[in-house]
């Protein structure tokens, strides 16, 4: 039921947009028919109906003609997320995210009628998903917690890499360069992130350079970036 839980999270969006703002002067819909009605706008082909349900954020991120393009490229996968989307696993669960001024983001769960806070705010060095796993990077490269960074390397790569290797190689003239790709990075933190089985690959700067992520032991993981 995952494909169905992302789903319904960002259809959520739209359905509590519809609710402040009305649309058209039609009543509201709940969460679960903005879920119900996405999913039968993909299952008919109505690609633009269901990019219309997607969130304001995700249509900046991506066009309809990428949103197409994803679902007309993975039929079978579309299919199985149409027929997770008509069968939701009770009622809606309302999430909000509220983002901070370093760019890390919280996220609020409605629990019995009060928000609270869902995001384990004390992990500063997350790595269940490769955007925390960058996240964290960043923080702990800036901070020189080089103890912390070395839990970002990948096995095959870990021979010779130590903190005290790693505060050798990049102080000095080498904190020049580090510095300017952890600028770079850190202003594609919202870049898309194309998540497949135990890798991840992101696109960042004008170059189009990327971001190798890799999962062990559960934890993401960072391939050296170009």
């Amino acid at each position: 039921m995952r494909n169905g839980r992302i789903f319904m999270e960002f259809a959520l969006v739209a359905g509590l947009f519809a609710h402040i703002y009305g649309c058209g002067g039609a009543q509201a819909r709940s969460p679960e028919r903005v879920v119900q009605a996405f999913a039968a706008s993909l299952s008919s082909g109505d690609y633009a109906g269901a990019y219309a349900l997607m969130s304001s954020s995700y249509r900046r991120r991506v066009t309809l003609d990428e949103f197409q393009r994803h679902l007309s490229d993975n039929p079978a996968e579309a299919r199985a997320a149409v027929d997770a989307l008509m069968q939701p696993e009770g009622e809606a669960e309302q999430v909000a995210v509220v983002v901070l001024a370093d760019g890390n983001e919280v996220e609020l769960r409605n629990d019995g009628g009060e928000w609270r806070v869902a995001t384990n705010v004390v992990d500063f060095y997350d790595q269940s998903t490769p955007r925390a796993a960058l996240r964290s990077f960043i923080r702990a490269m800036e901070r020189e917690r080089y103890d912390v960074v070395v839990r970002f390397v990948p096995n095959a790569d870990r021979e010779g890499m130590s903190p005290e290797a790693m505060r050798a190689a990049w102080s000095g003239d080498g904190r020049e360069e580090i510095t300017r790709l952890l600028t770079s990075l850190r202003s594609a933190m919202s870049n898309p992130i194309e998540e497949v089985g135990d890798r991840a690959t992101m696109r960042y700067g004008d170059a189009q350079a990327t971001v190798q992520f890799v999962r062990e032991g559960g934890l993401w993981k960072i391939e050296d970036p170009d």
